[in-house]
């Protein structure tokens, strides 16, 4: 595991220090680097080793966290220094391998425990947890549609009462969306979109105002507008150099201002202009 993670860093940061072309002529998005300004806010609690999920609370200011794959099953609460407030264990659930985590407009957490490298994985699932943060509601499968492979993912979010999740693909052969609503019956994720992206994805995040979401890879951030609703790669905005070691977490914090995390313990603020 351990060289896996090493090679996979080079490998984006690699891909973090090539220029905008791709992303600019082929792709439509915008520099990034013309409207969004970073700075390093503060720094992890020790009890977060890995950072790989990441949203905010509005109603008190702080942030939640997860270790990844092998971590204890615990939900971090920080304030955006980093300094350690809350610990919730959330008992009623496994950590393989989690990867993301989100918010409904109920409060209501989703932990997708949706890593899969070996591709070997048929447990997938994402826990809904109540907002008091003490019990797990339901737990609920996830499926891809029928392929040779399980593709694995890192990055997902709630938001119009559907569960979307983005793979990662390795392989630079683009990222799928695939979409899931909550409370259906059939388990199986719908293909959505598909865009070209030579990095692989490893976090995702919804703005409050739903009219915005981001992703981000270990070299790159990237900002697509919603229009009419529409959760798709059909408006890609900015294409932002983000070498800023293991990226797995990005949250909102209002409608442009975006928190990242990375798994050496550093968190950063990044504001659109």
């Amino acid at each position: 595991m351990l060289k896996y993670k090493i090679l996979w860093f080079l490998f984006n940061l690699k891909a973090s220090l090539a220029s905008y072309r791709h992303e600019v002529h082929e792709l439509g998005f915008q520099k990034g680097k013309k409207h969004l300004k970073v700075e390093r806010i503060g720094y992890l609690p020790q009890q977060v080793n890995e950072s790989s999920g990441l949203v905010y609370l509005a109603q008190d200011s702080t942030l939640l966290t997860h270790n990844d794959s092998g971590g204890a099953p615990y939900i971090y609460q920080i304030d955006l220094s980093g300094k350690l407030l809350n610990t919730y264990p959330i008992s009623q659930a496994k950590n393989v391998d989690w990867e993301d985590i989100s918010a409904d407009e109920q409060g209501n957490l989703y932990i997708g425990d949706i890593g899969n490298n070996s591709h070997q994985r048929r447990d997938l699932c994402i826990y809904q947890v109540n907002k008091k943060i003490d019990a797990v509601l339901q737990k609920i499968p996830i499926h891809y549609p029928e392929k040779q492979t399980v593709p694995d993912a890192e990055a997902m979010f709630v938001a119009q009462g559907s569960i979307y999740v983005f793979t990662k693909n390795l392989d630079k052969s683009g990222t799928d969306l695939f979409v899931r609503k909550i409370g259906d019956n059939a388990d199986t994720l719908q293909f959505k979109s598909h865009i070209n992206l030579r990095t692989p994805i490893t976090g995702a995040a919804i703005n409050p105002q739903k009219n915005k979401f981001v992703l981000i890879s270990y070299g790159k951030i990237y900002y697509f507008r919603i229009i009419e609703h529409q959760i798709d790669f059909s408006n890609p905005l900015y294409c932002l150099n983000f070498p800023h070691k293991q990226t797995e977490s990005i949250a909102f914090l209002d409608e442009n201002v975006v928190i990242i995390t990375n798994e050496q313990g550093e968190i950063y603020r990044v504001c659109e202009n």
